[in-house]
């Protein structure tokens, strides 16, 4: 796994350029790389915080010398909200959350520790993932959460991952998603809470994000190295896909077919969401080589329509489907410029999933 820095730093020049026009702040979600010393990057290019999944993944940003961490999913245990109210300690850390349950637990964790979380309410716009239904919801939630000890209502969140409209085409999708955000925001002020972070985010939308009129800040994650996904949906162009997964032809041996080195243990099994939604990666030395299918350890590629002749040992680098993903199969990735490699970065927050 190898990634181009002059790329990577374009990239983030990009979203920082787009965010400051728009007077947007930028929480990047760290998922997609899992690597502290990329979020740091992502701070000195205007970043004024970060978004994790995980509270180990927190731990892990914390110990990178990263504050102000949003963590982006229900957190439930007490090991977890244990983690995250140490971690308040001397880090500002905020949680969402769309249940009392939810809120009640990280408020009696900061209790025990003496800390203070802030909590976002998120709100379903359309993913049916997370997120309470209605206004009505909302406030109640914020309502219930103020009368709980060392937590703080610090605003709403959402996540418009349904949208998978090429950028040209999101308006009235975004349009939607404004709406029920503005109809959350102006309950809950009716009832007297006001809202410091509205937050809101995903790769596909980021650069629309202006379109949806009450937002504060954007947590796209993908953008950083961006991948085929994004490139299928029109929100980036070959040449910003920072990361490539170098491979190795291993086998020839079946007319019209090839073999590589790696398969699902290497690029996960997710499957294109967006464009042409058939394969597993685009193969960049030759895209009209299939990457069709894979095993565990094989990546099954249908040659028939190439003009390349593959042999064994062959090299072919390969934009996979899902950068967050794949990037989580990796121990570590190697990183250069004009093909110069310079060094490599350890996947400190890689397997946190608790």
């Amino acid at each position: 796994m190898v990634v181009d820095l002059d790329v990577l730093e374009q990239n983030l020049e990009r979203l920082a350029a787009y965010a400051s026009k728009h007077n947007l702040k930028v929480r990047p979600h760290t998922k997609t790389h899992k690597i502290p010393a990329i979020a740091q990057m992502q701070m000195q290019a205007g970043c004024h915080g970060i978004t994790v999944a995980k509270s180990c993944e927190a731990v892990v940003m914390a110990a990178g010398g990263l504050d102000n961490i949003l963590v982006a999913y229900p957190v439930f245990g007490e090991a977890k909200a244990n983690r995250l109210a140490e971690l308040a300690r001397d880090r500002q850390i905020t949680v969402a959350v769309d249940s009392l349950t939810t809120a009640q637990g990280i408020s009696y964790a900061a209790a025990k520790t003496g800390t203070l979380v802030r909590l976002l309410i998120e709100l379903d716009v359309g993913m049916r993932r997370c997120g309470v239904s209605s206004p009505e919801e909302a406030t109640a939630l914020a309502a219930a959460i103020g009368k709980l000890p060392n937590v703080r209502f610090a605003g709403i969140t959402c996540y418009p991952g349904h949208i998978w409209n090429r950028p040209e085409e999101q308006s009235a999708a975004l349009a939607v998603v404004s709406d029920k955000i503005d109809a959350a925001l102006s309950h809950l002020s009716a009832a007297g809470f006001e809202c410091e972070i509205v937050s809101a985010g995903s790769t596909p939308t980021a650069f629309k994000s202006h379109m949806v009129r009450s937002l504060t800040e954007i947590r796209p994650g993908t953008y950083v190295f961006n991948d085929r996904n994004t490139m299928g949906v029109g929100a980036c162009e070959r040449s910003q896909c920072a990361l490539r997964v170098i491979t190795t032809v291993v086998s020839t041996a079946v007319p019209g077919r090839a073999v590589i080195d790696g398969g699902t243990k290497t690029f996960s099994s997710d499957r294109l969401l967006s464009g042409t939604q058939a394969g597993f990666g685009e193969v960049v030395e030759d895209p009209t080589i299939v990457f069709e299918s894979m095993s565990e350890e094989h990546g099954q590629l249908d040659v028939s329509a190439s003009d390349t002749k593959l042999c064994v040992g062959d090299k072919l680098s390969v934009i996979p489907n899902h950068v967050c993903a794949c990037v989580n199969m990796h121990d570590r990735i190697w990183y250069h410029r004009n093909g110069v490699v310079q060094g490599s970065w350890q996947v400190a927050g890689r397997g946190k999933v608790l």
